[in-house]
């Protein structure tokens, strides 16, 4: 695949700021788990997301459906958040100040996670393939899924599934797990960074950082 994988890989999950406290207090649960939490403010595609929740995830073990897995993409700028910003493609238009990261470390995950696995493109993409191996990694479009610009073309129509290659992790994810925050601008740092100190966590809270988080 073009592009080299980093020395460092890091995953990215973008959520509501409303949901940080509950996140930061409790870890993050996948859509059907028990402990998930009730007052979660859904920030994607409300079709798509319920069509992933009986999605078959294609290698087993880990096995079950996507709705069994918290997902990550492998960069930033998605065209999810794109469609947040625009409100297109059925989504809820939100002001991005409101979407934060949060940013883990594939190394954090494999230390503190017992089953994950991860893709080459968008997971409910027929053609997507699942791994388990990371050294497999190496299979990641590593341009494409750092990308700014990723709209299909006619000498590329699959850009848009390979940058959203997605990191699965099964059920849940520990705060340990979470090597830091990404806020939009220095208001949404202060709100952040109160919660984290309140529950006394060592996280970083970064402003979009290279500015490349945000469109």
């Amino acid at each position: 695949m073009p592009g080299v994988k980093p020395d460092i890989v890091r995953v990215y999950r973008i959520v509501h700021i409303d949901n940080i406290e509950y996140l930061l207090t409790n870890g993050m649960f996948a859509y059907n788990h028990h402990n998930a939490d009730p007052h979660y403010i859904n920030i994607g595609d409300t079709s798509l997301m319920s069509k992933r929740k009986a999605y078959p995830v294609a290698i087993n073990p880990p096995g079950g459906s996507l709705g069994d897995y918290v997902p990550f993409y492998f960069g930033p700028l998605s065209p999810m958040l794109l469609k947040i910003k625009d409100g297109n493609g059925g989504v809820t238009k939100r002001p991005q100040s409101d979407i934060v990261y949060i940013v883990c470390k594939v190394d954090d995950i494999y230390a503190h996670c017992n089953e994950w696995c991860f893709t080459d493109g968008h997971a409910k993409s027929a053609i997507s393939e699942f791994y388990t191996d990371l050294q497999m990694l190496t299979e990641v479009d590593w341009d494409m899924v750092g990308a700014k610009y990723w709209t299909p073309n006619e000498e590329d129509m699959d850009r848009m599934r390979r940058k959203q290659a997605e990191f699965l992790i099964k059920s849940q994810v520990s705060v340990n797990c979470i090597n830091c925050i990404v806020v939009y601008n220095e208001e949404k740092r202060i709100l952040v960074q109160d919660i984290v100190d309140r529950l006394g966590i060592a996280i970083a809270v970064l402003i979009n950082p290279n500015s490349r988080f945000y469109y």
